[in-house]
């Protein structure tokens, strides 16, 4: 493993009180994912640059937008 990739498991340690590294994955992969599902929750009620500010690229933030007019019969 390298010294780069241990520091960050360490600080993520500290960081989430756990006391094993696989405690501390757990952690972040609960955080990783519930944040991701907040976010997609709430994408396509932001503007344009607050999406931009909320993305990253270990947390992509996407959405979908339709060109058009919406036409009733």
């Amino acid at each position: 493993m390298s010294e780069e990739r241990e520091d960050r498991l360490r600080r993520l340690m500290q960081a989430t009180g756990e006391s094993t590294k696989a405690g501390a994955l757990d952690v972040a992969v609960k955080h990783y994912l519930a944040d991701l599902q907040n976010k997609e929750q709430v994408a396509d009620d932001l503007p344009t640059d607050f999406l931009k500010e909320l993305h990253t690229p270990w947390v992509p933030m996407e959405r979908e937008t339709t060109v058009g007019i919406d036409v009733e019969d």
